[in-house]
């Protein structure tokens, strides 16, 4: 298991957006936790079935359409574990993302991650899922473009011997991605929605990296991006 704890990114603006948008998460899913009929329609969940015949969970449009769907569930989470873990990642890699894109360029990103991870789960697996992961795999997606030579300090925890280490970025987020494509390739049920981590990351970093091409956003002086990196420019 690793946690992480700490970028070395440098940042001159607060990011206040990323600040309301946790706020906004941890609010709207204390509130599923308690409500029942809130979680099942802001996820798109229909719960079929009792206890003697077995209970079925399958993914409704009732309320909502798809995308927006995938938006909406992307404020849930499923308990306190779930929401916390998730936290940790929104905070350790928005914040940075919010710095880099702004704060309209950072909702953007965001939204465009959820949504790309919600309609990869929905249209692969067919079922609901809630949770910020696949929009949370889209900020780690664009941090590697931006940002992939910076640090990061990581809590690891190998059975129930735990440390903490410095390791490159780019590396770290490249094993997160890729041991979930592992486990898809495998066809192992983890309780995971991995399409949505691949979805949200390919969004992510396929935006991230038009910008950088482009100049739309620009690295600073000590910042270098993983196309420079590459091509060996600066």
């Amino acid at each position: 298991m690793l946690i992480p704890l700490k970028v070395d990114v440098p940042t001159t603006r607060r990011p206040w957006v990323n600040y309301a948008l946790m706020a906004v998460i941890i609010c709207t899913s204390i509130v599923g936790f308690g409500d029942q009929e809130f979680l099942c329609k802001m996820g798109g969940i229909e719960v079929t079935g009792n206890f003697f015949e077995g209970i079925q969970v399958e993914l409704t449009t009732e309320d909502f359409p798809l995308p927006v769907l995938a938006l909406t569930s992307s404020l849930l989470h499923g308990g306190w574990f779930h929401l916390i873990g998730n936290m940790i990642f929104l905070w350790i890699f928005g914040n940075a993302i919010n710095y880099k894109f702004g704060h309209l360029g950072y909702i953007a990103i965001f939204a465009a991650a959820a949504m790309a991870g919600g309609l990869a789960h929905y249209t692969l697996t067919g079922g609901p899922a809630i949770g910020a992961s696949g929009a949370i795999y889209g900020v780690m997606g664009a941090f590697l473009v931006f940002f992939p030579r910076n640090d990061i300090t990581v809590l690891w925890i190998i059975w129930i011997h735990p440390g903490i280490s410095r390791l490159s970025s780019g590396w770290i987020i490249l094993f997160w991605i890729a041991w979930d494509v592992f486990y898809l390739v495998r066809g192992a049920s983890t309780g995971v929605a991995l399409w949505g981590h691949v979805g949200g990351f390919v969004a992510g970093l396929a935006i991230a990296l038009v910008c950088a091409s482009t100049g739309l956003i620009k690295p600073t002086q000590d910042e270098q991006t993983i196309l420079q990196l590459l091509t060996g420019r600066r």
